[in-house]
C-alpha cells in the first residue's frame, strides 16, 4: 500500500508574487490545478495551506491579512484537502483581528495560527503573543513557530532560535507548538526542546531546495545526519516529527526522497508522514 501523506507545511497562495518567483526558480506549475495532480500522484491526503507574515515585494507591501483572505477562500473551496493556517503579527494586530480569526477557527476554516519571530522582531514569551496563545488554547489549535535560518536580509535571526519556544511551552502547557523547519541549523537546540516539552512538536519543512551541485548534496547529507542524532538521542522523538515541503519551494519528488533517506522503519515513517500530523491538527481522517 502506497505511504498516505500529510504535507504540515507549504504556502499555496497562488497570486502571490514572490511565492510565482519561487516556484519558478524551482521549476513548480504553481496553480491550484497542477498541486491536486500532485496530491494524487504522492498520496497527498491533507495539505496544511499556511498564510505569510507581512513583507515587501518590490517596495508594494503585501499584508497579512490579505494573504489570510487568500488561505481562507481556498480551505473553504477545498475543505476536503486543505487546513488553514493564519498569520499574525503580535505587534500588529487589533482586537477586530482576533474576532474575525476566532470566528474562522470556530467555522472550521483555521486550525492553526503561525507566527514569524525572526521576519517579525519579537520572543515568543512577549506579553504581546499572550491574547493569540490564549485564543488558540481555548480552540483547541496549535500554534506554529517559523524557526531557524530566514529567507530574507532584514531579518534577525537572534528571534527566530529555536530555544527561545522552551519558555512559552512551560507557560502554557496545555498547548500545542510547533517548531518550523525543526531550528535548522539549530537542529539539535530544537530537538532537545521536543525532548524536554510534552506539547512541543516540529516539521521537517525547508531543508531542500532545487540546487545540483556536489556541494550542496553534501550539505544535506549532513542535515539528514544530524536529524538522525536527535532521533537516536531519545527515540520518542519520532512520535514528534511531521513531513512537511514548504512548498512551492521544491519539488514533492524531490523532498520525499530525501525525507526517505532518513534509516527509519516503516512504522516510523508512517508516524513522521501521517500519523503525528493526525494528533497534532486534530484531524479526522
Amino acid at each position: 500500500m502506497k505511504q498516505k501523506i500529510i504535507d504540515v507545511h507549504m504556502h499555496p497562495i497562488f497570486e502571490d508574487k514572490s511565492l510565482i518567483k519561487t516556484a519558478k526558480d524551482a521549476n513548480i506549475k504553481f496553480n491550484l490545478k497542477e498541486l491536486l495532480k500532485e496530491f494524487k500522484k504522492y498520496n497527498i491526503i491533507k495539505a496544511v495551506a499556511i498564510s505569510l507574515t507581512t513583507y515587501y515585494f518590490e517596495n508594494e507591501k503585501i499584508s497579512s491579512s490579505f494573504l489570510n483572505e487568500k488561505i481562507k477562500n481556498l480551505v473553504l473551496e477545498n475543505r476536503e484537502k486543505f487546513i488553514g493556517v493564519c498569520a499574525l503579527n503580535p505587534l500588529d494586530f487589533t482586537p477586530d483581528d482576533i474576532t474575525k480569526i476566532e470566528d474562522s477557527i470556530k467555522k472550521g476554516i483555521f486550525g492553526a495560527i503561525k507566527l514569524f519571530p525572526g521576519y517579525e522582531f519579537f520572543y515568543p514569551d512577549q506579553n504581546e503573543c499572550y491574547p493569540i496563545y490564549e485564543v488558540a488554547e481555548r480552540n483547541k489549535i496549535p500554534i506554529l513557530f517559523h524557526t531557524g535560518d530566514t529567507w530574507t536580509f532584514g531579518s534577525r535571526l537572534k528571534y527566530a532560535h529555536p530555544l527561545n519556544i522552551d519558555d512559552v511551552a512551560v507557560s502554557f502547557p496545555n498547548l500545542k507548538f510547533v517548531i518550523c523547519h525543526l531550528g535548522n541549523p539549530w537542529i539539535m537546540d530544537a530537538i532537545e526542546v521536543l525532548y524536554k516539552n510534552e506539547n512541543v512538536y516540529a516539521d521537517l519543512s525547508g531543508f531542500v531546495i532545487e540546487k545540483e551541485n556536489e556541494n550542496y548534496k553534501k550539505y544535506l547529507e549532513g542535515r539528514l545526519k544530524v536529524i538522525m542524532e536527535g532521533i537516536n538521542y531519545e527515540n520518542l522523538i519520532i512520535n514528534k516529527l511531521m513531513f512537511g515541503t514548504d512548498y512551492p519551494l521544491v519539488s514533492y519528488d524531490l523532498y520525499i526522497n530525501f525525507i526517505k533517506k532518513l534509516n527509519l522503519s516503516k512504522k516510523e515513517f508512517n508516524k513522521l508522514f501521517f500519523e503525528n500530523a493526525i494528533k497534532v491538527f486534530n484531524l479526522k481522517i
